[in-house]
């Protein structure tokens, strides 16, 4: 239980740093791409935030069936890759011209550092889902439901 109030903890960290780098980089400093991967980052420690959270109160199984994980897992896939193909063409970016972090407008590295936090959110959404699934049991599924009625 103690592993899992950690996550609760990062991933809730996670979530309010996302949702207020979006709001700080779209709205003060108009670098809409940091922005926007800032709230990418954001909504997956969000979903992983939530999972933590119906694991903890033991709820899980009720609200989530293994289908809807694995939905959300891929969420957490697509986070990956599409982040790490960021992080791969501003690395290219950042060699290629340069640049420095000031004028935080243009700042290709500040892109860099949330594509980067959007791969690192989007494997830990994969890795949780993956882990919850494994709490999952198949002969559940077999057994008589008491709450179905026979028709």
């Amino acid at each position: 239980m103690l592993r899992t109030k950690i996550h609760i903890a990062l991933s809730s960290i996670g979530l309010v740093l996302g949702v207020s780098a979006f709001i700080c980089f779209c709205i003060v400093y108009a670098n809409i791409e940091a922005g926007m991967w800032a709230l990418l980052s954001g909504i997956n420690a969000g979903l992983a935030l939530m999972l933590h959270c119906h694991y903890l109160k033991e709820s899980l199984h009720v609200n989530f069936s293994r289908k809807s994980l694995q939905y959300i897992g891929d969420i957490g896939i697509i986070g990956f890759v599409a982040g790490g193909a960021l992080m791969i063409f501003y690395i290219f970016l950042e060699t290629y011209y340069q640049a420095d972090v000031t004028p935080i407008e243009t700042s290709i590295i500040i892109r860099l550092v949330w594509s980067f936090m959007m791969t690192k959110w989007g494997i830990m959404l994969y890795w949780t889902t993956k882990k919850y699934l494994k709490t999952y049991n198949d002969h559940q599924l077999f057994s008589e439901n008491p709450n179905i009625e026979e028709t």
